[in-house]
């Protein structure tokens, strides 16, 4: 099998001027020498505004080299999502790298409102029914037809470099929606971590996910290395042990040692089983990338001498494998999983709301019918705006519901998504949480996801933890009464 490398590009925040003159050399270079497969284009990457990936791509298509769309959910809606994927067929941009996208950061004349009205999961689900030929809603002008195929080639993202029990599950099980959803190919976020690593090969092979994986060699230049290390740039971590090395990385004689380290991370990722390797980085020069793939080449039947320099016991991680005392890496035993405390009024609220969700929202249980007699009754009383100030009332202080009117409470362990986590995401966790913090308020908000993993946990429900595929909001239904649509039979 062919080890395949790519590298990463980051648009500047211009149209024209000296960054973008160096990426289209960078491609320039890449195109003739051959030894680059794809180039990847970020979308707005940090939260920062960029030049469009898509503007970019259509110039890196013309020189040659096939170029990786970064398409994140951050900055559209689902119409604007819709829109931008028939002109990235259009202009025959179709390798996609489909993820969720950082929290804005900086705007004009301010923080700019995120938006994430779809999450990638969803997105996978589009693009798969664009290449199966997209049918227009009936209600819609033109409505009915149907589209030709597109043909997409769509990948993912995953984080296999997580601190706690809980963010980690997070990302195995979103990883296999993705897959199951249609990603055809995955890119891991950067990490260091060999064990790590060979951890994702390990779990897509029990999930029996058959897809290329793409390890990323990420060499930060000292200061990145330490602003990464403080938890600056959002899901990315650096080993303690790790930190001195890379700031030794100058000018000079130093600057050799930072793409050694480089090219021996990708021999490793070929040893384990990787399909390739995603180069990026600041400052590296098409010479510097060339110079790296060459060397480890050189060196890919050792791969093994240097697997020492990329273990790091000391960073405290969970591991989903037991640890190889013989080979430093994971056996292929499952680690014990770690039962969770849960505290008093954590548990009591869970219980209580359990409690009340059998007793009036299943049908068939409880007090189901009566409920929904009386529900009905009101409503062709014409009380519909009673019904909505009483659940209002009532979801209000317990979960903080915004009265979004698709209510999930059940589906995440009765932990509200529209008003607790930050991208009000329903499909699994973004790749940003730090040590089971959000990466939107660190030190002050614990992550979604990881909250509900921890409460399940406690209670021995993990296995119900993401069960599902959740349908994206309906925002027709903003501010209306979920309740009425449980008792009425409305759908989503």
């Amino acid at each position: 099998m062919t080890f395949t490398y790519t590298f990463e590009l980051v648009p500047a925040r211009a149209s024209r001027g000296r960054a973008l003159d160096e990426i289209l050399k960078f491609a320039k270079e890449a195109a003739r020498d051959g030894v680059l497969s794809a180039l990847s284009i970020t979308d707005n990457a940090g939260g920062h505004p960029a030049l469009s990936p898509t503007a970019l791509g259509r110039e890196i298509k013309d020189l040659g080299i096939t170029p990786i769309i970064h398409f994140s959910c951050k900055d559209k809606n689902r119409n604007l999502i819709e829109s931008q994927l028939f002109e990235l067929d259009r202009h025959g941009l179709r390798h996609l790298l489909v993820l969720t996208g950082d929290y804005p950061r900086y705007g004009y004349n301010g923080i700019p409102k995120p938006v994430f009205d779809i999450d990638s999961v969803v997105v996978l689900q589009m693009i798969t029914q664009m290449k199966a030929g997209y049918s227009l809603d009936p209600r819609a002008p033109c409505g009915g037809t149907r589209l030709p195929p597109m043909h997409f080639h769509p990948g993912c993202v995953v984080s296999p470099f997580k601190v706690l029990e809980g963010e980690l599950m997070g990302q195995y099980i979103k990883l296999k929606r993705k897959i199951e959803s249609g990603a055809q190919y995955v890119i891991t976020q950067m990490g260091y971590d060999a064990r790590k690593f060979q951890e994702l090969i390990f779990f897509l092979r029990d999930e029996g996910l058959e897809v290329p994986v793409f390890g990323t060699v990420f060499l930060p230049t000292p200061a990145l290395a330490r602003a990464i290390h403080k938890g600056v740039v959002p899901g990315c971590t650096i080993p303690d042990d790790l930190l001195p090395r890379m700031e030794s990385w100058q000018q000079g004689a130093a600057k050799r040692e930072r793409l050694r380290f480089g090219a021996r991370l990708m021999a490793i990722l070929k040893g384990l089983g990787y399909s390739g390797a995603h180069i990026s980085g600041p400052g590296l020069e098409h010479s510097d990338v060339q110079w790296m793939i060459e060397h480890a080449e050189k060196i890919g039947e050792r791969w093994w001498d240097f697997l020492g320099e990329f273990l790091f016991p000391g960073h405290r991680q969970h591991f989903l494998y037991e640890k190889d005392e013989k080979t430093g890496l994971n056996s292929r035993k499952r680690a014990i999983h770690t039962k969770q405390a849960l505290g008093f009024l954590d548990y009591l609220s869970y219980r209580f709301s359990l409690l009340c969700h059998e007793a009036f929202f299943e049908e068939g249980k409880g007090l189901y019918g009566p409920a929904s007699a009386a529900f009905r009754g009101l409503s062709r009383a014409g009380l519909q705006g009673f019904l909505t100030f009483l659940e209002e009332a009532i979801k209000g202080p317990l979960y903080g519901c915004q009265m979004c009117g698709n209510c999930v409470l059940s589906e995440f362990a009765f932990l509200c998504p529209q008003s607790q986590c930050a991208k009000a995401l329903l499909n699994g966790p973004c790749g940003g949480s730090n040590q089971g913090w959000c990466e939107v308020w660190p030190g002050k908000r614990r992550c979604f996801y990881v909250r509900i993993f921890e409460r399940l946990s406690a209670l021995g429900q993990e296995c119900e933890f993401m069960s599902r595929a959740i349908p994206p909001r309906d925002w027709e239904e903003w501010k209306s009464s979920s309740w009425q649509k449980v008792f009425s039979k409305k759908k989503s």
